[in-house]
Parts: C-alpha cells; structure tokens; sequence
C-alpha cells in the first residue's frame, strides 16, 4: 500500500537513520521468476500430481473407443461418357475452398446421419460415453424422438473430416464403442453420401429437364403464332416468297416495261439518224413516252409495296428467331437426356472401412502427456496467483519502500522451536549464522547510536503477537553483554510477559513491584547467566499496564538505568490495539520493529509505525525475523554461509 510518509525519519543531530533506500526494479528479472517457482513448489508439484492422477483415473474407467476410416475421392467436375456436349453445371466452380467445405458440410448433414441411424436401427451404445453422461441418461426420461435426436448428435459429435493435403482424397473417421460398429457406421456414412449425392444429381437434372420442356412450349406456340401472322400479311399484301426472295407482280412489270422502254428508245434513235424513216419518227417517241408513264406508275406501285415488305421482314425475322429459340430448347433436351443416362458420381470410394485392430482412446500415455502439461501451467498459474496476493513481508526494496525505513538485519529461522533454547543460542551457538545475524545487528546499531549521541535505550517491539520480539531482546541483549558491554533488558510487556520463562525463573519481583513502590530499584534488578547482562523482570501482571508505564517512576527508571549501563533494551508488547508500546516508545531513544518475514502481512507493518510515528517515537528501522528464503528477501542464497577457516576450500 503507498505511504503518506514521504521524509526519512532523523536522528536528533539531524542525520539521515538511512541513506540509499532500495527501489524495486521495473525491468523483467529471469531469477525472480524463478524464485517464485522455486517458493510455490509445493503447490505446482500438488497441481501436476493431482492433473496426473485425475488423468489416470479417468483413463481407466473410460471405455474404449475404436476409430475406423474411410477414404473418399471428391472430384470438383463429374466424370462424362460423352464428350463435347456441354451441360449446365450446378454451383459456383470460383471457389474450390468453398466447394469441398461444403462437401464436407453434407457428410455431417443431420439428415444423412438419420438415414444410416434408420439404415443400421442404431442404438446409442454405437458410440463411447462418458462417465458424466451415462450418469445423466440414467436420469434421463425423453421421448423416443428426442434419443433419436441425440444419437445423431453423439455420432456427428464422433465423426471427423480429414481432408488429405494436396490431394483431392478425404479421410472419413467414426469412433465408436466396438471395431465393427465403426466400420459398419463409417461404410454405411461413405455409402449414403454417394447415393444421396448422385439422387441429388438426378433431381437437379429432372429439374432442368422440366423447367426446358416448359420453356420449349412456350417457344413453340411462339413460333406458330409468328408464322400465322406473317403468313396472313403475305396473303394480304399480295406478298409471294420465291427463293427466299421478295417476288411481286409489280416488280415484273417494271422490269418488262423497262425493256420495252429501252428498245423504243433504241428505235428513236435508228429513226432519227435514217432520212428514210422520217415519217415513223413521231410514232416511235410516243410509244417511247408512253412506256415511260407506264414505269413511272409501276415504280410507284413499287413504293408503297415496299413498305409493307419492310413490316413482312420484320414479321419474318421474329419467326426466324423464335424457330431459334425452339429448336436451341429442344437440342438442350436431347443433350440432358444423353448426358444423364452416362453420368457418373463425382464421389468414389478409395478404401472402405475396415474393423481397427487396436482401440483409438484413450490413450494413456497422450493422456498424462496433456495432464502433465495442463497441471504444470495450472499449477504455476496458482503459484504467480499466490505470489500476487501474498501481502506478507517478502521483499526487502518493498519494505524499505513502503515503510520509508531501512532494514536493520535479517535473522534466519532455527529448525529448533524450543523458545529457551531460542532466546540463549548467542551463547550455546555462537557460530551459528543466528549468532552471526545478531552480532551484524549489533554493528549496524553502533553506528546509530553515534549519530544520537550515545543515547542507550531500545526498544524492541512488533506489530503482533508472536513475531518473535522477546527472543530478539535476549539474544541482542546477549550479544551486547558478550562484547563487554554492560545491558540492562527490562522486561516491559506487563500483559503477557515471558522473559522469566525464558530464563527459567519466577516472576516474584519485577517491574510492576518497582513502579508500585513495593520494591526499591536495586531489588527488582537480577543478575542474569549472562556475564555483563543484567535483567528486570515484569513481575505479577497488574490491572493497569498503561499508567504504570507512563508514570514519572519508569521515566526516572530509565534515566538511572540509561546512565549505568551501556547499553538498556526494553522488551515491550506488541504496537497494535495497545497503547503500552506506544508510551515505551516514547521513552525510549531508539525503537526497532520486529517483523516475522512471510508471515505478517505488510497492511500491518505500516498500520504499527503509523502508530509509533504518531506518539513520537525514533524507529531506528524493521528487523526481518524467522527469514527461511534470503533470496526471496531480495539477497542471494549464500547471505549466511559465508566459509569459515574451517570450511574453506
């Protein structure tokens, strides 16, 4: 969560308790990832072995399933006996994609799936079914109609189309529950498709074939009423066909008459040029004119004779059209009916389907492959998931962000859970790297209590229970008193107090005792097995813990202890819900918050120092408790194996 603190916390000489926070990384990091997998183990190992099993399981209750095929030639243009006889092609040949997927479509057709159902009286046991789906027909009571309908499902559902590539060869494949059934289903799905394909053929050919003798009909009575009625214009026009050319008997008077006008003129002529033949001169230039009055008559009969003949054409090209049509109508009847009675399907049989020798599914070892691989990414799916929604205290940058104070050391966890052993195993193990992290703290807080000049009290708390803040009191206290310096650890959590249990002795007389004003300073302090380390118990808890502490008497306490020991640690209670570590803190000149790494959350971090901050007090930083996994901390995995003389190469 973000934090309204934005400025590092001071000392009282004005300095920086820390310089250099660490940022977290916006860049892609290969061994975070891997770390992640690393941390979630467990649940991707729990989530690949239970895909595994379910995987087993399912297998070995599932009942076979046996897959025959067939294989089918599907031809884009149909075979022909006769040849250059050209008839109309049903469908579009643009687009072959389109053409085979159609095909394909057909094969999966509800209604052929129902013939080779009523073909072969199939029963629903032609095909596997699952588990879930036995369970759920034995509860199911519908009508005849809706099993049939459902078995046409169950064996579209089982049938596979595999077009065979670069190839015009298609695979057929139907699983079913025995090697017979499937071949027989397969067979009988190849067989009535081709069937079912060549009826539809001959349908659409009848189709044509009618549609053409509707349309010959109709052009034939077309033509007879254009013949009746150029037939009747000739008649009534006095129009004669010869030869297939206009013959009338104006025509033949103009050429006769012509004739007769160009041997008269050829008479005039003679005439003219002969002195003898002076006298017949004006005989012959009548008969002359006379013929040309003649032709000029016969010419204009022509005239009008002609337009009717122009109506005649037009009559007789619409007879010659419509014979066209009726006889173009008839030759494409003749051809359907010759290339009908040769046409062969455009579907052949390749193989048939034969009874498989071995079951199809399921298969074991593909089956846990799948598993396998689907329970490996499931399981590292919820491990990123897990990591995600983790709010605990896993990161030192994100601590050192969020909390805007650094991390004063990290202290591994201890395979022994022995609190006593615990809290004294500076001393029993001084070489173990618990020890080690202590003795790093230490350091790391003589440089703080410089820069504050010499001031000498701690205080040690968390921001719950349980985080393991009395046993970091004794072991730093220890790891004082081992350095020569004299440590005064005061036992200040009054509610649940525990350090007597860790020393092994009974709280008789204590803090409690002292601010009460039963027991002077000197009787409550006790020498500890620790030399250098002196201790103050809690003593019996009492009523009011909070004005106990806050009374002049603990801040004079301090004051006496601050000014005789080197080094004085309180052990307070936790910071949340109580106001006890908020007025230790106060007192105090140096507050350290234990925190378990991995297990508290980081809401409850920031919720503790926002409190701290708010009573005044100086947290020198957070201290990481119980770190099982440095590396996830941001650290490598050898932060506390550093090789001692011993064990060096």
């Amino acid at each position: 969560m973000p934090n309204t603190y934005t400025t590092p916390p001071t000392s009282a000489s004005g300095k920086n308790l820390y310089v250099n926070v660490a940022k977290p990384q916006d860049n892609l990091d290969l061994r975070e990832f891997w770390r992640v997998i690393t941390r979630w183990k467990k649940t991707i190992l729990g989530t690949l072995l239970g895909a595994l099993l379910a995987s087993l399981l399912l297998t070995l209750l599932s009942s076979p399933t046996y897959r025959a095929t067939a294989t089918l030639q599907v031809e884009r243009e149909v075979a022909r006996v006769m040849k250059d006889i050209q008839v109309v092609e049903t469908g579009d040949i643009r687009d072959t994609r389109d053409f085979y997927q159609t095909q394909f479509e057909l094969i999966k057709s509800s209604s052929l799936i129902e013939r080779v159902v009523d073909q072969l009286k199939l029963q629903p046991d032609v095909v596997r079914t699952s588990l879930f789906k036995r369970a759920l027909n034995a509860l199911n009571l519908g009508t005849a109609k809706d099993k049939k309908a459902e078995l046409v499902n169950d064996i579209t559902d089982n049938l596979t189309i595999e077009p065979i590539m670069n190839s015009r060869l298609v695979k057929i494949n139907f699983d079913g529950s025995s090697p017979e059934k499937a071949a027989e289903v397969a067979n009988a799905i190849v067989d009535t498709f081709t069937k079912m394909n060549l009826e539809r053929r001959f349908q659409i050919s009848d189709k044509t074939q009618d549609f053409l003798r509707t349309q010959l009909e109709s052009a034939k009575t077309k033509l007879q009423e254009s013949e009746k009625t150029l037939n009747q214009y000739a008649r009534e026009n006095g129009i004669i066909m010869l030869d297939n050319k206009d013959t009338t008997s104006t025509s033949h008077a103009i050429v006769s008459l012509s004739e007769e006008l160009v041997r008269a003129e050829s008479e005039v002529v003679l005439i003219e040029t002969d002195p003898k033949r002076k006298g017949e001169l004006k005989q012959a230039r009548e008969r002359a004119e006379k013929l040309r009055d003649l032709i000029s008559k016969e010419e204009e009969k022509a005239l009008q004779l002609q337009d009717k003949s122009s109506t005649y054409n037009t009559l007789e090209r619409e007879v010659a059209t419509n014979q066209a049509i009726y006889q173009s109508l008839l030759q494409r009847i003749k051809e359907i009916d010759a290339v009908g009675g040769g046409e062969t399907n455009n579907l052949i049989v390749i193989d048939r389907a034969k009874p498989p020798l071995q079951k199809y599914k399921p298969n074991l070892p593909t089956n846990l492959a799948f598993a396998g691989l689907f329970g490996l990414l499931l399981g590292v799916t919820l491990a990123f998931i897990k990591e995600f929604l983790d709010d605990s205290v896993r990161d030192v940058a994100k601590v050192e962000q969020n909390t805007q104070l650094p991390v004063l050391g990290l202290i591994p966890a201890s395979q022994d859970n022995d609190a006593r052993k615990l809290a004294q195993l500076t001393l029993n193990a001084p070489k173990s790297p618990i020890a080690e992290a202590f003795r790093s703290l230490r350091t790391t807080l003589r440089y703080r209590l410089k820069d504050d000049n010499n001031s000498n009290i701690i205080f040690i708390t968390s921001s719950r229970p349980n985080e393991g803040k009395t046993t970091t009191a004794m072991n730093l206290a220890s790891t004082y008193a081992n350095s020569g310096n004299r440590v005064l650890l005061i036992d200040a959590d009054l509610r649940n107090p525990s350090l007597h249990q860790l020393m092994g002795v009974r709280p008789q007389r204590g803090l409690v005792s002292y601010l009460s004003a039963e027991h002077s300073l000197d009787g409550v302090i006790q020498a500890s097995n620790v030399q250098n380390l002196d201790v103050i118990l809690a003593g019996n808890p009492p009523q009011s813990p909070s004005e106990l502490l806050g009374s002049p008497k603990m801040e004079a306490l301090l004051q006496i202890a601050a000014r005789n020991y080197n080094i004085v640690i309180l052990d307070g209670p936790p910071v949340l819900g109580l106001a006890d570590a908020l007025i230790l803190a106060s007192l105090a000149n140096m507050t350290i918050l234990v925190v378990h790494a991995g297990q508290t959350r980081m809401v409850t971090v920031t919720h503790a120092l926002k409190r701290l901050r708010e009573s005044g007090a100086t947290i020198a930083g957070v201290l990481l408790n119980q770190v099982k996994d440095t590396a996830r901390l941001g650290y490598g995995e050898d932060y506390y194996h550093y090789p001692s003389r011993k064990n060096a190469a």
